[in-house]
Formats: structure tokens, sequence, C-alpha cells
């Protein structure tokens, strides 16, 4: 496609064939294909396979130790009493590994009010609330008003029941 810049083309590919694409013109006349410029290696392509074999090996280990720690394990007991558990932990294991986990849940690393949103583009038809960028107001409630006759409850005892 050298020599090609400027020019309006369509570009068909395949899912399964991420190395190369079909340029035709704007048509449809196909002008051929187009292959990666930069491409890597096949070093590049077989340390990249390795690093991620690794990294499979590395998460299936890590997968492993943590059903490992999460299992409960109980003292053996020949009587009829209360399970006790096993497993004695410290509060400073207990405070690492908590502090671990935290750091990890990628949900409270969060920070939703970091960047606010930006409002919405003029030509969209928005809620009046939404483009003037406050919330919406609360439903307005009406006052109970003394002067409206409000029906007796009913009595459901049957009649001349005085209790």
């Amino acid at each position: 496609m050298t020599g090609q810049a400027g020019r309006q083309v369509r570009v068909r590919y395949m899912p399964h064939h991420d190395h190369e694409i079909e340029v035709c013109d704007a048509r449809g006349r196909h002008l051929g294909p187009a292959h990666l410029a930069d491409a890597a290696t096949p070093e590049q392509l077989q340390a990249l396979r390795e690093a991620r074999a690794e990294r499979a090996r590395r998460l299936r280990a890590d997968a492993k130790a943590a059903e490992r720690l999460r299992r409960q394990r109980f003292a053996p007991t020949t009587s009829a009493e209360p399970a006790q558990r096993l497993g004695a932990v410290t509060a400073a294991q207990a405070d690492r590994e908590l502090a671990a986990a935290d750091y990890t849940d990628v949900v409270r690393l969060a920070l939703p009010d970091l960047i606010p949103p930006a409002p919405p583009p003029a030509h969209w038809r928005t809620p009046p609330a939404l483009a003037a960028g406050t919330a919406p107001p609360p439903p307005a409630s009406t006052p109970a008003d003394p002067s409206v006759d409000v029906a007796p409850e009913s009595d459901s005892r049957p009649a001349g029941d005085a209790s």
C-alpha cells in the first residue's frame, strides 16, 4: 500500500487473521492485502509466549495458595464439644494480610470523583436537571388539608359486639 497516502479506502478483515487486512477502494474494488508494518520478531513472540505461560503458572499457584489459606481446619475431638478451629494467627499477620487484600481490591482503590464527568453536549436531549448540572428536585408533597373529609375507618367487628 506504499504510495496510497490520502486515498479513501475500505478495510476488510477477518478476526482470526490478525496479521493482515484486505484494502479496497471506496467503490469496493480490491487493492490488495496490507501486512502489519511493525510485526514482532519470532524471538519476541517466543519471549511473549513464555512470559504469558509464566504468568499463568504464577496465577494458578496464587489461586492454589489462596484456597489453602481459605480452608477451615478443626482440631480432632473424641467427645461431644464445640468444634475448635486451628490456625492461630497473630494480629500483625492478620493486619498484613488484610492490608494486602485492601490494596488489591480495585473497587476500594477507585476514585470515582477524581475526574468529574463532562456535561452532556448541547445537542443532546437531556432532562432539565441534568442539563443544568443539578440534581432533580425532590417530589413535591402536598400537606394534609384539614378541610378535606376523611372517611372513617371501617369497623370489622360484627354489629352488637361490644368487646
